[in-house]
């Protein structure tokens, strides 16, 4: 994962409670975050807010070039 690559962020992708329907968002990768290891922050494409997502929630979609 690089900045600039494509993804698809779901919240809470494993939780039966707080996303039970697996909702996701597309994003863009902006930049790595140290804590936890292999997070990132992403910009929605919805609205161009940026959320902190855990690596367990980012599923690569198109690489940057």
């Amino acid at each position: 994962m690089k900045p600039g690559d494509l993804v698809k962020w779901t919240f809470a992708k494993t939780s039966d409670t707080i996303n039970p329907e697996n909702n996701y968002y597309m994003g863009i990768l902006l930049y790595p975050e140290n804590i936890p290891a292999g997070s990132w922050i992403i910009m929605l494409c919805k609205d161009s807010s940026e959320i902190h997502a855990d690596i367990t929630e980012i599923e690569v979609i198109s690489e940057s070039r």
